[in-house]
């Protein structure tokens, strides 16, 4: 045993002493300071339980009382609570895939058949105006003669310039650049075939043009995507979720790269989860400006989230978790120890918020206090035999053992016997 305990029911009065030790607070046995009774009597030994009267060491069933000798033995350390910044640091799993806002298609508004094609093969670097593909298409040369006609048969005249502008608008919408219009203008012949140039730079990710083929109007032929700048798509458990806002700095770990850290950023958190995964998606935006990084790649994404503003902060090391308590014992001095149940809120790297329970500037045990809990559950058996809902001595000891056995964890067989001594002792003066 780590020191004496002591304590008393709130509702039974406490018997007077008649050598003026004081009030008598309860008996307890001589070989078993956790076999306490209301009454005088015998523990299961057959041992005159001994009274514990009012100022007695150990009488304070609610605190441990420990010599400094044993503190030290036991390595028991505290520290002070303080108000903190609390952060966390959320550990995803992301990929890395295109930027979606730089991903441009190329598609006809007409058909025709590809006659020529500039680039040949996926992957391949193209520059905005390059040539990708040169097209005939019947219905694009009918439109070129109809606005030759409008352009010969109207010059000069009244309506001249309004004509010509709806033909050349007309061409325009099958998306023919100014630069042909103004050489079928020159040269007076339409043309048979026409280029069609990349939009945009731009790495081929997607292509399906080859020579020959005929195509119809909308069918997607290349897909061009940039990749200074590319998408980490992170999933981050559901449990995680609700400490992810855009806008929270990450730092971005490539597989392939292992040991070299690139900054981002949260760019953007997805409104719906994954009910297969249970994970909630997450885009950070990475630059890519040497294009060292591919799509497809994975990478460890750690975001620094800060859930809460400064709030008291108990250390994790310091926090028992025992079913659905969090004890926490408090030094109060002296070498007095109290056991303290606190209710946590988020927790991060500093420890777990403190929503009640404890105070700032209170001095929790932050080593040793496993030690300390085992005492504490020995005492706990006291108090509940004490408790108040006890009628006799034999009553309260028995079903304060039995529970308190039954809640640590132990068998109704070993709760039993131990309700049995109980009520042994608190009857014995019967024997």
């Amino acid at each position: 045993m780590l020191g004496g305990c002591s304590g008393a029911a709130e509702d039974t009065p406490a018997a007077t002493s008649d050598d003026g030790e004081g009030a008598v607070l309860f008996y307890r046995s001589p070989m078993n300071p956790s076999f306490v009774s209301q009454n005088p009597g015998k523990d299961a030994m057959g041992m005159d339980l001994v009274a514990v009267h009012e100022g007695d060491p150990g009488a304070d069933l609610n605190s441990l009382q420990i010599d400094g000798a044993t503190i030290q033995r036991l390595g028991v350390r505290t520290q002070a609570l303080t108000k903190q910044r609390l952060t966390r640091v959320i550990r995803a799993v992301g990929r890395i895939e295109f930027d979606e806002s730089r991903v441009t298609t190329v598609n006809m508004k007409f058909d025709g058949w590809i006659e020529r094609l500039y680039v040949t093969e996926t992957g391949q670097y193209v520059r905005a105006g390059q040539p990708l593909f040169a097209i005939y298409s019947p219905e694009l040369v009918a439109g070129q003669e109809e606005y030759l006609q409008i352009f010969r048969g109207t010059a000069g005249g009244p309506h001249s310039a309004h004509l010509i502008q709806a033909a050349r608008q007309r061409l325009a919408l099958f998306d023919v650049p100014n630069s042909f219009i103004s050489r079928i203008e020159r040269t007076g012949r339409a043309q048979r075939r026409i280029s069609i140039p990349a939009p945009r730079s731009g790495y081929v990710i997607q292509k399906s043009a080859y020579e020959g083929t005929f195509v119809r109007m909308g069918a997607n032929l290349f897909t061009l995507g940039e990749m200074d700048a590319l998408w980490v798509m992170a999933e981050v458990y559901e449990f995680d979720a609700p400490w992810v806002a855009a806008g929270q700095e990450a730092t971005i770990e490539l597989t392939y790269l292992p040991g070299q850290m690139q900054t981002a950023r949260v760019d953007y958190v997805y409104p719906t989860l994954n009910e297969r995964t249970r994970t909630l998606q997450v885009r950070l935006v990475l630059p890519n400006p040497q294009v060292t990084l591919r799509p497809g790649m994975f990478a460890t994404v750690r975001i620094h989230s800060e859930p809460v503003g400064e709030t008291l902060v108990v250390p994790s090391e310091a926090v028992i978790h025992s079913g659905e308590r969090n004890v926490v014992f408090v030094s109060l001095g002296n070498g007095r120890f109290e056991p303290r149940d606190a209710s946590l809120g988020v927790s991060g790297q500093q420890g777990y918020q403190v929503l009640s329970g404890l105070e700032e500037g209170e001095e929790v045990v932050i080593s040793g206090q496993f030690l300390l809990d085992s005492e504490s559950r020995l005492r706990q058996v006291a108090l509940d035999m004490l408790g108040s809902n006890y009628t006799s001595g034999a009553d309260a000891g028995e079903a304060g053992v039995r529970d308190a056995a039954v809640r640590d964890g132990g068998d109704a067989g070993v709760a039993d016997a131990a309700a049995d001594a109980a009520a042994d002792g608190a009857t014995g003066q019967g024997r």
